[in-house]
């Protein structure tokens, strides 16, 4: 799946995109030639969350329901996760979004 490069990056798929699990949904996914951002529903005040791409290397943890990658290649499909920590692996949501050419 990938997302589009309408003229505010806003990709479909967030707009319409469900959890595995209720707990948590991703909501946007706002792109531009280098950089995305996405928004999640939060699952509550204390959650962590581990945010991460296959095609990027590391694992990142907020707190916020929301996260930005920055330094991205234009033109790229990546495929997003968004896992709630200490849930277990049905409260992980997934998108795939495409960087503006």
């Amino acid at each position: 799946m990938n997302g589009g490069n309408g003229s505010d990056g806003t990709s479909p798929i967030a707009k319409s995109a469900r959890a595995y699990s209720p707990g948590v949904t991703l909501q946007c996914v706002k792109t531009t030639r280098t950089s995305a951002q996405l928004t999640w529903t939060p699952v509550d005040s204390g959650t962590r969350y581990l945010v991460f791409s296959q095609e990027i290397y590391g694992v990142y943890f907020t707190r916020k329901n929301r996260f930005e990658f920055v330094g991205l290649q234009p033109g790229t499909t990546y495929n997003v996760f968004v896992l709630v920590e200490k849930r277990g692996p049905e409260w992980i949501a997934f998108t795939s979004f495409e960087t503006q050419g």
